[in-house]
């Protein structure tokens, strides 16, 4: 894989704003309902190719960029989103924009590479995207908007957290749902992962009490009766919300 080249100032504003120019056109042909095999997706095939000829080092992720959006197969969409998302350049506003965009395809692949990208940038801004994964229908979305919301603190993630957590139909959903409510020290946090000590499956189990430890300083048993008779006595410690 390329590395990305050091480029001067200027070539670096050119090749961003090349890649906005890229994804704006993208952005109309994927409004318009164009495919890769219409007039419109070849014109934009072209205009990749010129782009390719012109920007120092951008060979890459270029190439990126039409795999993303001049194409219809998911899993080459889905290859492009996390390509882009592990370089150091990734979680820059340009490609937010673009991961945003992937939010609204009709490929859970698409869809569920989209809420990983966007929640590995850390950036709490990404809550409300995670939101709408985290209520997809597809299991896959569902299951990797948990994931990325372990990278992500903000407070407005908790309700669909716990709804996952308590609810979902997928156990690893709810392992990951677990892990991501870590961050957040309040008495329902608290109350829901104590609650999830006499869960069925050992790995959710685990999950509640390595939050449990680590939010409040005590090492009870892995069953909920102890922890219960704690917080009973401790309530206070803890904030109602987020």
């Amino acid at each position: 894989m390329n590395q990305y080249p050091k480029l001067l100032k200027g070539e670096l504003r050119l090749w961003r704003a090349g890649f906005i120019f890229l994804a704006c056109m993208a952005s109309l042909l994927m409004l318009s309902g164009c495919s890769s095999g219409n007039s419109d997706g070849q014109n934009f095939n072209s205009l990749v190719q010129n782009w390719m000829k012109h920007l120092h080092g951008g060979h890459s992720v270029v190439t990126q960029a039409r795999n993303l959006f001049a194409t219809d197969n998911p899993d080459t969409q889905r290859e492009a989103i996390a390509w882009m998302s592990k370089q150091k350049w990734g979680h820059e506003k340009p490609y937010m924009d673009a991961y945003r965009l992937a939010e609204n395809s009709p490929s859970p692949l698409v869809r569920g590479q989209a809420m990983l990208a966007l929640g590995t940038s850390g950036q709490p801004s990404v809550a409300p995207d995670l939101q709408r994964g985290l209520t997809d229908s597809s299991q896959f979305v569902r299951l990797c908007a948990t994931m990325a919301a372990t990278y992500v603190n903000n407070p407005i993630l908790i309700p669909d957290l716990i709804t996952r957590l308590q609810n979902d139909s997928q156990a690893q959903v709810r392992i990951y749902a677990a892990e991501a409510l870590k961050p957040y020290k309040t008495r329902l946090v608290i109350e829901t992962l104590i609650n999830a000590l006499d869960d069925r499956n050992v790995a959710i189990v685990q999950a509640a009490w390595n939050d449990l430890t680590i939010q409040t300083g005590q090492k009870f048993p892995q069953h909920s009766g102890p922890w219960q008779q704690w917080l009973q006595a401790h309530r206070k410690q803890f904030r109602a919300t987020g």
